[in-house]
């Protein structure tokens, strides 16, 4: 795939006037997305696609002239794609087609959001995958921090923010979204925890719950099964507590 940058361009095919006004109003309210085309037949839809860039499709499937899943069948590459229909019926077929999502009408906006942040997975990702560190990248930290290297960027609101892994005190889940909490500032950006866990140097950063990683760095006090970090109390949990004692055993447990 493509890399991608800026916003996700949207095309929207559905030939009932009412539900194409519907979601274009979802993507509307979705910061992330920009709709560059809507059309009411595959025909249309066919045309847009040849001159325009589309990273997210979202297609009928009851639709004249041509199907949505004859249209999807015919494209030698796809975009990534949610269809949507008024039946049931068609959700086998939807899954031989490895679509982002199958949505049925009428759309409710939560559902609509759940669909698009599994079609953000499938896009390229606003945070990059970086490899996992070695013992010998370990050891050139404090030279790589000098470079520079030491942060990553993230999406939060109409803004790309800079964030310094030194000043992140924890992470949070929010759902689809997570909560990065640093020394100056709190950030919210569509992101998921396994990709940040991934990208987090391990050294460093735990995860102590499935809704939390810490910066080992910026930790006050560990009392039970809780960890204070300033006047922040986050829960261990007991499926992540021997790794995280681990990981304190590592920095020196006298």
């Amino acid at each position: 795939m493509k890399q991608r940058s800026g916003k996700i361009k949207c095309l929207l095919v559905d030939d009932e006037p009412l539900s194409r006004e519907l979601i274009v109003a979802y993507i509307n309210k979705i910061p992330d997305l920009e709709i560059v085309g809507e059309c009411g037949d595959v025909i249309e839809a066919k045309q847009l696609m040849n001159r325009l860039q589309v990273d997210l499709l979202f297609l009928d499937i009851e639709m004249p002239s041509l199907s949505g899943i004859d249209f999807l069948r015919m494209l030698k590459n796809p975009p990534v794609t949610i269809l949507i229909t008024a039946y049931s019926n068609y959700a086998v077929e939807s899954y031989e087609l490895d679509v982002a999502d199958y949505l049925l009408k009428p759309v409710e906006f939560d559902r609509f959001f759940k669909a698009v942040c599994k079609a953000m997975e499938l896009l390229a990702p606003s945070i990059p995958q970086k490899p996992k560190k070695t013992a010998a990248d370990s050891a050139k930290r404090s030279e790589d921090e000098q470079a520079g290297t030491d942060y990553f960027f993230v999406k939060s609101d109409k803004n790309i923010l800079k964030v310094r892994l030194k000043d992140i005190l924890y992470i949070e889940s929010l759902r689809e979204y997570v909560k990065i909490v640093t020394t100056e500032q709190q950030i919210i950006t569509l992101q998921s925890m396994s990709r940040l866990q991934e990208i987090l140097p391990s050294d460093r950063f735990v995860r102590i719950h499935r809704s939390s990683i810490i910066n080992i760095e910026q930790v006050d006090k560990v009392k039970g099964n809780e960890v204070f970090i300033g006047n922040k109390t986050l829960a261990i949990s007991k499926s992540q507590r021997e790794h995280f004692l681990s990981v304190i055993n590592e920095f020196g447990l006298f």
